[in-house]
């Protein structure tokens, strides 16, 4: 079944002047000479230029995040080919070269680390992106230096240290989102301050609120509420230099989200419905709170830097929701779940002097505590879980240059993990208590070549394992078999070739990859028709990506990315339920779920520096299912973004579209008896920009 009409593609060409994520740079300069700049990250926990990691790295800077068109991680497909994102009313997931958890899943394949803390539900428990410095996308197994939950690839999210001027910001971005005949306001503004405090300290402090009703409208009470969205987010730091030798940064994130969950609704059957048009008859509400605290202090050896990283999370997440996303008459199902962790890591590196050998070693360990209440169904199911984790690790890697020109990386990280799940289920006034324990040891290798064919142009290869640590299943269990399942692993390899070519002022680069998964996690069915999780699955990925930035001028710029991919179930034999009866089906060779076969991006910016700037680019996706049987197909997309303002002394003012031309592409779908329900994605949205500088 296809859930998508055909893509509206717009005559927007002679939009495309805007310059790419990877040639993000200030105010453009009349001098003839000029460059694409380097960009410093610290994908491997070492400080140098993305061009030299033997990886995929791509990198989103603090100039391109402050603008709507990149402040959400729904941005992300158009900086990195192979990403899609659901950003549903159910759960926020990165899906990185076509992998993904099992439906729901507490844990997800792409890490999410904002000021090197881990947060431990990914990207479901991340804050708005707002006051970021950069963030980093790193593609492939990241286990040996990050550990659990990035075998697929982790996010990192570095937010803006405190300055030692003073200095302050405000923005206001009022828009209307559209849809159909609708149009409907959103209200956002944000401020912040930075600067000394004393002679060793220096502090910054950030907000940003954002509300609107939505353009969702509920035709079974008439109401147009289920889309609204309330949002506050802070930022702060402290920074303080303790003596020559000793750094420390003390920095707080915390989000509330306040939402409607009335945004699904019927695409076919007798309760189908219009785009944005629901049919509740049970009120839907979701509310998050995600905090995240982190203490860095770094200190310099005679030869050696030491970096200690304290971490806290914590997470509430509470919601209702209609079950049958219809007029029946059925009860709500809620949920209330509360996360925290606190971690800590410890890692010591060599001094990084040109030599020909550079290695770090480090410990981490973690706590984690998560409850949760669950209730579903009529007659009431009610399963109240505690979860407990207590893990420890210790990795290492080095580089050696065999050769001037040739480097050869070694990593690894052998990571414990042990977890114990309780479960008390209540259903019909009966209780059943039940409980398993999970205890793992994982060893995580990775090895990569780089050799730099000129000064300008490396090729590298790199070969990596990663894994997705085992759960507990919450919503489904039904006794001790069905509460846990265990880990899955994968091995990648790749490689790739990274260039800087016409004076430093093109940026291109070329990988080829092959992922392939065993113990991949699934849901099935057991006797009785219960829902579990198993690892019987396996598949494989293979792709190609590319990427292509050119500064043409000191005021123009353009950028490009391809990915192609191949991802499937190659052995995927499970139960499901038809017409009452548990049938045994097999799934091998069907494609993975939101793992287009193409994506592409183009766009380009134009930068006067004080004066006029410009913005636009188009982004799209080929067809796509979102379920396993590959019944639920999202067809092809294309969407575009633009932005065109003007730059005064301490101001700008802008404005700025998304989904410029209304494009409906679905963030989610499931099928139900009574049809195949559909979330709609984010509607065409027009603004203004505001800001000024102090």
């Amino acid at each position: 079944m296809s859930l998508a009409r055909s893509p509206r593609v717009a005559a927007l060409g002679v939009l495309l002047f805007g310059l790419p994520a990877q040639a993000e740079e200030p105010a453009a300069s009349e001098d003839p000479v000029f460059t694409l700049p380097s960009l410093i990250v610290e994908a491997r926990h070492w400080r140098e230029d993305a061009q030299a990691v033997p990886g995929s790295v791509e990198v989103l800077t603090r100039d391109r995040l402050e603008t709507p068109l990149w402040d959400s991680v729904g941005a992300l497909p158009k900086l990195s080919p192979n990403v899609q994102i659901e950003d549903s009313s159910v759960q926020t997931r990165i899906v990185v070269r076509g992998m993904t958890s099992a439906n729901t899943a507490l844990q997800d394949p792409v890490g999410f680390f904002v000021n090197d803390v881990a947060l431990p539900l990914g990207a479901s428990q991340a804050p708005a992106l707002f006051d970021v410095e950069r963030m980093e996308i790193l593609k492939g197994p990241q286990g040996s230096l990050f550990g659990r939950n990035t075998e697929a690839g982790a996010v990192r999210i570095i937010t803006a240290e405190a300055a030692s001027t003073a200095e302050a910001w405000a923005s206001l971005t009022p828009s209307l989102l559209n849809a159909g005949d609708r149009w409907q306001p959103v209200y956002t503004g944000a401020a912040g301050m930075s600067g000394p405090i004393g002679k060793t300290m220096t502090g910054s402090l950030a907000v940003r609120a954002q509300g609107t009703e939505g353009v969702h409208h509920n035709r079974f009470d008439d109401g147009d509420e289920g889309g609204d969205l309330d949002r506050f987010t802070f930022s702060g730091g402290l920074g303080a230099q303790a003596g020559d030798a000793t750094t420390l940064s003390l920095k707080s994130v915390v989000d509330r989200v306040d939402m409607g969950k009335q945004r699904m609704r019927y695409l076919t059957g007798p309760y189908a419905t219009k785009p944005y048009v629901t049919n509740y008859n049970t009120d839907a509400w979701d509310k998050k709170t995600s905090a995240i605290q982190s203490l860095r202090v770094d200190h310099a050896f005679d030869a050696l830097d030491l970096t200690s990283i304290t971490g806290w999370t914590s997470f509430h997440h509470d919601f209702q929701m209609d079950l049958d996303t219809g007029p029946l008459a059925t009860r709500p199902t809620e949920l209330d779940h509360w996360d925290n962790a606190l971690s800590q890591e410890l890692r010591l590196a060599s001094r990084e002097d040109g030599g020909r050998w550079r290695w770090l070693g480090g410990l981490h360990t973690y706590r984690q505590w998560s409850d949760i209440s669950y209730k579903a169904r009529t007659p009431r199911v009610v399963r109240d879980t505690t979860i407990t984790q207590t893990g420890l690790a210790g990795f290492g890697q080095g580089e050696v240059r065999l050769w001037d020109d040739l480097r050869l990386g070694v990593g690894t990280r052998v990571e414990w993990i042990g977890q114990k799940g309780n479960m008390a289920l209540t259903s019909a006034g009966r209780r059943a208590d039940f409980d398993a324990t999970l205890d793992t040891v994982t060893v995580l290798p990775k090895l990569s070549l780089a050799y730099d064919v000129t000064p300008e142009v490396m090729v590298y290869g790199s070969l990596a394992r990663g894994y997705l640590p085992g759960g507990y299943n919450y919503s489904m269990a039904t006794g001790a078999s069905s509460l846990s399942y265990d880990a899955e692993y994968s091995w990648t390899a790749e490689t790739g070739v990274k260039a800087r070519l016409w004076d430093d002022r093109l940026a291109a680069g070329l990988a080829l990859f092959h992922t392939r998964t065993t113990d991949k996690q699934i849901l099935d069915l057991e006797p009785g028709g219960a829902q579990k999780f198993s690892n019987a699955a396996e598949a494989e990925v293979s792709g190609l990506e590319g990427s292509l930035d050119a500064r043409l001028t000191p005021r123009w710029s353009l950028f490009g990315t391809l990915g192609l991919q191949r991802a499937e179930a190659t052995e995927y034999s499970t139960t499901v339920s038809r017409n009452g009866r548990q049938v045994a089906v097999d799934y091998s060779g069907k494609a993975l779920p939101m793992a287009p076969d193409v994506t592409w991006s183009v766009g380009g910016r134009y930068d006067a520096g004080s004066g006029w700037f410009a913005q636009a680019s188009l982004n799209g996706a080929g067809s796509s299912y979102f379920d396993s049987q590959n019944t639920l197909k999202q067809g092809a997309f294309v969407l575009a973004d633009a932005e065109v303002g003007y730059r005064f002394k301490g101001a700008e003012v802008a404005v700025w579209s998304k989904n410029l031309t209304g494009e409906t592409v679905y963030t989610r779908a499931v099928s139900a008896p009574l049809g195949a329900i559909v979330e709609d994605g984010a509607p065409r949205e027009v603004g203004l920009r505001l800001r000024l500088t102090w």
